[in-house]
């Protein structure tokens, strides 16, 4: 393996303007995909101004004509799930028999100086958005208000007339509006669904189009919603909205990931520069680290687009666990370049030592880090695989830019060795680490007690936390989607719906009076549920025919009875005179064309998806044993994020199992030692269980974010512990004494160490300034892992290694601790 390193050293720094034109050949395919996504987007803005302009002739469908799109943004509910995932394929048969389930809510409120929804101008500007949202494209169906068909009978025949004529008619006559609110005030079809029993609320809600595998649409539709609000300037009348359903998520995980990642990742690289000044004094040592940050991200963001992975909420994360692998990796490279320099060493001579030391560190710090995403990679959860396969790509290409590439571009920088030999003996850094042996040598059985107290108090809180998938956790308190989803909590019993397909078991069985019955006793008992709202179905519509056909009577709101051969068909003869009225409406999103299976639809209250769980198996329960008969599926998008909850569950036991047995080993292999193998875990470990410990204090919960967040930290810890580790085996087998091999550690790659984590843990921090709570806590809990850790490898590995005896046999004589 020397000879191996020391072929490699001799050809990065000897062939250096070799390596640096291959360097750059690289980038350049790495970028490819970058260049393709970029011309792409500029014809498709070319084709949309065009169309715009009705000046665009032939094909309109631009994937026809360019091939892939390469690099995209993709949070649609297949992402998330592996293709033959349960839950998919019954969402997947939810599409396939009711049409498109995504829908978009627009919430109205009444203003202040109206006694009602019931007036001119609220109607005009219902109307107004309805018919914005029916002319969108990626829109197949809308209901509101203005659109609305009450449903009555006249000469024995049902009939389906419009609330609302014409709205360009409207007069000011206040008869004309109490009309309408009297005909709403009866429609207990619709009340808690598409308007308030006190006419104070109301929705417009818009079936949005699947498209598989993207969500662009979904966010399109959201700003493009919002951007007619404010052009014609309805909230400037006193109009309040509040949006809600799946596209509204989508969009507000793009536009807030894009938001941080245009103000708070910049300023994370401005304030590493500056600390990076600080520590190193040199432009080198300023700048270069750059390149291994930039050079990793830019060919992660190439393999995606290679790899035909988008990009997601998750992913975009890897720009800053690259940002700490890059940073880490090369602080070692510079500060082991300067310490050779202020040997006086000439810089390629001084590049060649670097490899030499590091290189072996390097890897094996690579190699845990990439086995500890892979480890990521066995969970149920697409989005967690892909991000396990790219951040292991991203390191290893950190660690070639760091042995290759860095150490290439060092060989050049020249100049004395004063700035060197004050870094390497006399800055800051160097005076604390110079004074820690004595320190944790003399305490080192306190500081080992104290350390296994907090480690096992920290384990004891930690594993008391609960996995929450919730995705409103993802937004700050008193942000749009956290009021908005208490405003529809508050008066439609939720935002999101739990699907249902309840099955009849035969062609026309849901016009069964019996399985109708049935249906109904079991929708009445999930309205009956505190938290849940009112819910959707064709029940609703046959017990409306019903109080229609018998004179608009309110206790005929129900299932006809069954009274023999005389009403068997009756329910069928209900929906023919429907039909026969041209509704609207037509049903085709509550029963399948056979009227096999029927639909529910029920809002659910926001909660934990613990909670959430608990409710569903409590429904489902209750159903098995009071409603043997019915055939119920539960789906849609709540069950989705419900899955992602036990997913993460299974996914934080496996991979974390498997990322440290693959750990163990490393440090078996590395130190040669079982003790020491496992004594190297506790400055590994220890970070993690300690914010795990500050996080359930705190009231947090585990979700992918926080997920991500261990994985990132927990290699960085790793990485320390194996540069000090590794530099403490070397120094005890070249023959130097456990306190004197720890002060080399100490001294020289403590200082590495050191600077990594107080640029780390500046840049991690200003993530705290972000919108989104998921950067946030990696800011938060990143900043307190990285502190952790580097009091971890710096006091208590030394303390424990001195406390509990050495992997050799205790040396004798001059090479004595004694000594």
């Amino acid at each position: 393996m020397k000879a191996f390193i020391a072929a490699w050293s001799e050809f990065v720094i000897e062939k250096r303007i070799l390596v640096l034109v291959l360097s750059m050949i690289a980038l350049m395919i790495a970028v490819f995909p970058i260049y393709k996504t970029i011309e792409y987007q500029g014809l498709k803005a070319e084709q949309e101004s065009r169309e715009s302009n009705d000046q665009y002739e032939g094909n309109s469908n631009l994937e026809e004509n360019f091939d892939e799109r390469w690099l995209y943004f993709d949070n649609s509910n297949e992402m998330w799930f592996l293709a033959n995932d349960p839950a998919l394929l019954r969402f997947d048969l939810l599409k396939e028999r009711f049409g498109d389930n995504e829908y978009l809510l627009v919430g109205i409120e009444a203003r202040e100086q109206d006694k009602d929804l019931f007036n001119k101008e609220t109607l005009e500007m219902i109307h107004k958005l309805t018919e914005f949202l029916e002319d969108h494209e990626f829109v197949t169906k809308v209901a509101s208000l203005s659109k609305y068909q009450y449903i009555h009978s006249a000469d024995d025949a049902l009939v389906t007339d419009d609330l609302i004529e014409d709205v360009e008619e409207l007069d000011e006559r206040p008869e004309t509006y109490q009309r309408m609110a009297n005909i709403m005030s009866g429609e207990a079809l619709v009340h808690g669904f598409l308007i308030t029993g006190d006419l104070q609320h109301t929705l417009i809600s818009a079936r949005i189009l699947h498209i598989k595998n993207s969500s662009d649409h979904l966010v399109k539709i959201v700003q493009e919603t919002r951007n007619f609000i404010k052009e014609n300037k309805f909230e400037a009348q006193g109009f309040q909205f509040r949006l809600m359903g799946n596209p509204l998520i989508t969009e507000q995980f793009l536009s807030y990931t894009e938001k941080d990642n245009s103000t708070t990742l910049p300023l994370m690289l401005v304030l590493i520069l500056v600390f990076m000044f600080i520590s190193f004094r040199t432009i080198a040592g300023t700048l270069l680290p750059f390149v291994v940050i930039i050079g990793s991200i830019l060919s992660v963001v190439g393999a995606l687009g290679y790899l035909g992975f988008a990009f997601n909420v998750l992913n975009i994360g890897i720009i800053t666990l690259l940002v700490a692998v890059g940073v880490g990796d090369a602080v070692h490279i510079i500060t082991d370049f300067y310490q050779m320099r202020a040997k006086g060493r000439v810089p390629k001579e001084a590049a060649k030592e670097a490899i030499q030391i590091l290189w072996i560190p390097c890897f094996n710090t690579s190699f845990t880090t990439a086995a500890g995403f892979l480890s990521i990679s066995i969970s149920n959860l697409k989005p967690l695989q892909e991000y396990g396969y790219i951040a292991a790509i991203g390191v290893f290409i950190a660690f070639l830019i760091s042995v290759t590439t860095l150490p290439a571009l060092l060989s050049f920088v020249k100049g004395g060795s004063r700035t060197p030999k004050r870094i390497s003996e006399h800055g800051y850094v160097a005076k604390i680490t110079a004074n820690l042996t004595p320190f944790t040598y003399k305490y080192r059985k306190s500081i080992s007690l104290f350390s296994f107290i907090l480690m096992g108090m920290s384990f004891l809180i930690a594993a008391q936390l609960k996995v929450d998938a919730n995705f409103v956790n993802y937004f700050k308190e008193g942000s749009p989607m956290r009021t908005d989803i208490v405003y529809f909590d508050k008066n439609y019993g939720g935002g999101i719906n739990l699907e249902l397909m309840i099955d009849s078991g035969k062609e026309d069985g849901v016009k069964d009076l019996d399985f109708l019955k049935e249906a109904l006793a079991f929708q009445e008992y999930l309205e009956s549920l505190k938290e849940m709202g009112k819910a959707n179905s064709i029940l609703n519509y046959i017990r409306k025919m019903n109080q229609s056909l018998h004179n608009d009577d309110p206790s005929e709101y129900r299932i006809p009875e069954d009274q023999g051969e005389a009403t068997r068909g009756l329910v069928a003869q209900y929906l023919l005179l429907y039909e026969n009225g041209s509704p609207e409406e037509d049903l085709t999103d509550l029963k399948t064309g056979d009227y096999r299976y029927m639909r529910l639809s029920i809002r659910v209250h926001n909660m934990s998806t613990a909670k959430l769980k608990i409710l569903i198996d409590q429904v489902m329960e209750y159903q098995r044993k009071n409603f043997p008969k019915l055939k119920v599926e539960e789906t849609g998008n709540m069950i989705l994020f419900n899955n992602m909850d036990t997913y993460i569950q299974q996914g934080l036991v496996r991979s974390f199992s498997l990322a440290i047995g693959i750990i163990i080993l490393c440090f078996f292999a590395l130190l040669r030692s079982i003790k020491y193998g496992f004594l190297s875990l506790i400055p590994s470990i220890f970070p993690i269980l300690f914010a795990g410990g500050v996080m359930h204090v705190m009231g947090n919960t585990l979700d992918f974010g926080t997920m991500i967040i261990a994985a990132v930290t927990f290699g960085i810890a790793v990485d320390d512990t194996i540069h000090m580790m590794s530099r403490y085996a070397k120094n005890r087998r070249t023959g130097h004494e456990r306190k004197q091999a720890m002060h080399l550690s100490l001294t020289e790659s403590g200082r590495a160490i050191v600077f990594t984590s107080i640029i780390l843990y500046c840049g991690f921090t200003v993530l705290m300034l972000s919108s989104f709570v998921p950067n946030i806590y990696f800011g938060l809990f990143g900043g307190i892992i990285i502190l952790v850790a580097l009091l971890a490898d710096l006091i208590i590995l030394p303390a424990v290694i001195f406390y509990f005896g050495d992997f050799r046999k205790k040396p004798t004589g001059a090479n004595s601790d004694a000594a």
